[in-house]
């Protein structure tokens, strides 16, 4: 069976505004069809069992919700709202700041940023698991008997890798499936959207890197190599800019109402381009998730 690695990352929340609750959802679902790639957890330790416990959510009901009605993310949160103990805004402030900030812990802090070619102390936990989650698709696709069926490019805009540039490591995703004929359909893969907000802004030759990624096939921190090198407008001033662009991006008003009405009533209000296409991820992983367990 093919594994889905889970690449939603915790620093990414739903509509209930909670980090790590996506990624949490994801992987027990991956679990609970057996495709959950060996090593990552699911509920009992770690940021899982944190979340578990600070909204005061029963495991073994979350598990068996999880386990019978192989719910999407936005029926999960709906769960949640009626069985979690303590949703309370000051409860979700509290979480996502502490997670944001979690420091990893020796000696897998020492090994994972030697592993990665990181300076010591300079990146939190979350960061750190990100970069794992990459190097674990990206062998994925290399494997000589991987399979063909299209993935979902499961990156947020909203996250960035070492260089802090937002959508960076999605558009690198979505170039080495579309590389090796696995980018699931519908999606752009260099030209309009954040794709070219990106390019454009940090002077990137975008048909230079769509060649570099799907030719040579390099892992992330390869393919920010390549940026950091070719880049003429890399400054911590562009980065920032395009990082808030990015942010404050509204889906054009016709399109936020077609994706509104195909997620349901829980995209209603909803009008940030980020997160109604983070939804548009997770449904799509669920439906992959589904065709797994057929």
């Amino acid at each position: 069976m093919e594994t889905i690695v889970p690449l939603i990352s915790g620093c990414q929340a739903g509509p209930l505004g909670i980090v790590h609750l996506p990624r949490f959802w994801l992987k027990m679902r991956a679990y609970a069809v057996g495709a959950l790639p060996d090593g990552y957890r699911h509920g009992n330790g770690g940021s899982d069992e944190n979340l578990l416990t600070t909204f005061r959510i029963d495991p073994d009901a979350f598990a068996g919700f999880i386990a019978s009605d192989a719910p999407d993310y936005i029926a999960t949160e709906a769960w949640l709202r009626t069985n979690a103990g303590d949703l309370s805004a000051e409860t979700i402030r509290t979480f996502n700041g502490e997670l944001l900030a979690f420091d990893m812990p020796d000696p897998r802090l020492t090994e994972w940023t030697e592993r990665f070619g990181l300076p010591r102390g300079s990146y939190k936990a979350v960061l750190l698991n990100q970069l794992d989650d990459w190097d674990g698709i990206h062998h994925l696709l290399r494997a000589s008997d991987a399979p063909s069926t299209p993935l979902v490019p499961l990156i947020g805009s909203e996250v960035a890798g070492p260089l802090g540039v937002f959508h960076l490591p999605r558009l690198w995703l979505k170039h080495r499936l579309h590389g090796v004929g696995r980018l699931a359909e519908g999606y752009r893969h260099g030209v309009g959207g954040f794709d070219e907000v990106v390019t454009s802004k940090l002077g990137v030759d975008r048909d230079a890197f769509a060649a570099y990624v799907e030719a040579e096939a390099p892992d992330y921190l390869g393919a920010e190599a390549w940026v950091r090198a070719h880049a003429t407008a890399l400054t911590a001033d562009t980065i920032a800019a395009t990082n808030a662009r990015i942010l404050a991006t509204k889906m054009p008003a016709e399109a936020a109402a077609k994706r509104r009405a195909e997620l349901g009533p829980a995209a209603n209000g909803l009008e940030l381009g980020i997160l109604l296409n983070n939804l548009d991820d997770w449904a799509g992983a669920q439906r992959q998730l589904k065709a797994v367990a057929v």
